[in-house]
C-alpha cells in the first residue's frame, strides 16, 4: 500500500540488529512499529487526519497486512534482542490484491479497522484500490517498509532492503513498490528502482502516490 519509511544517511557499518523472518511472537510489535514508522507519511496523513487516532488505525491496518502477507509473502524484520526495530512485508507475485476468500478469511480484522477507522475507512478503500491497479502479478510487491522513529537513519532500513534485494536478484526476479513522500524516491533509485511511473494522485489537491519499479537482475 506505502512502501513508506524515511531515507537513511549513508552508514559504513551496519547496526547491531538482526535480519531474519517475522517471527509469530513478534507479530504485534510488528504492526505497531510499521504505524508509528508510516504514520507521518502524506498519503495516511490525508486519509487519516486526526493525528490522535492514526496510529491507531493504522495497527489494524498492519495487523491484517502481516497475518496476509505471512500466508502469500514474506515479512522481514530487524531486531533488537526481544524488540522489533524495522520491517519489510513483501507479496509474493501474483498474489495482490487480495482475493474474495482472503479478504473473508480476515473478515474480522476487516471490521476492527472500519470501527477504529469509522469515516476514514471510504479512503483506506480507496487507497488501496489505487495501489492495486498498478500491481505487477510478475513481481514482488513491497507492501509495507518502515523502521521505529526513534531508530531510523541508522541503517536498519538499508539492512532489510539489502537482504531482500540479493534474495530477489538471485531468483531473476522484479519488484515493485509505491510510496506516498517524493523525497523517498531517490532512495530507491539508489537501492535500482527506476521512476517511469506517472505519479497517481490520491485525491483532487491531496498528496501523489509514487509508482517505481525494479527490473530482474540476470542470473548467474
Amino acid at each position: 500500500m506505502d512502501a513508506g519509511g524515511r531515507p537513511e544517511g549513508s552508514r559504513t557499518t551496519d547496526p547491531p540488529d538482526t535480519v531474519g523472518p517475522l517471527q509469530e511472537r513478534h507479530r504485534e510489535q510488528a504492526a505497531a512499529v510499521l504505524a508509528a514508522a508510516l504514520a507521518d507519511d502524506p498519503g495516511f496523513t490525508h486519509l487519516l487526519p486526526v493525528r490522535a487516532r492514526r496510529e491507531r488505525e493504522l495497527r489494524e491496518v498492519y495487523r491484517l497486512t502481516l497475518a496476509d502477507g505471512l500466508r502469500h509473502g514474506r515479512v522481514l524484520t530487524t531486531t533488537r534482542g526481544d524488540e522489533v526495530t524495522g520491517v519489510l512485508a513483501l507479496y509474493a507475485p501474483g498474489a495482490y490484491p487480495m482475493t474474495v476468500g482472503r479478504w473473508v478469511r480476515q473478515a474480522g480484522r476487516v471490521l476492527r479497522i472500519a470501527a477504529h477507522a469509522r469515516e476514514h475507512s471510504l479512503g483506506i478503500i480507496r487507497f488501496g484500490d489505487l495501489t492495486a491497479k498498478g500491481v505487477r502479478t510478475d513481481a514482488w510487491y513491497v507492501e509495507a517498509f518502515g523502521v521505529r522513529p526513534d531508530l531510523q537513519r541508522a541503517g536498519r532500513g538499508s539492512a532489510l532492503m539489502r537482504t531482500f534485494l540479493a534474495d530477489l536478484d538471485a531468483a531473476g526476479l522484479p519488484s515493485y513498490l509505491e510510496t506516498t513522500k517524493e523525497e523517498n524516491v531517490g532512495y530507491y533509485v539508489a537501492r535500482g528502482y527506476v521512476d517511469q511511473h506517472e505519479p497517481v494522485p490520491l485525491a483532487p489537491g491531496g498528496p501523489f502516490i509514487y509508482p517505481m519499479s525494479r527490473p530482474a537482475r540476470p542470473t548467474g
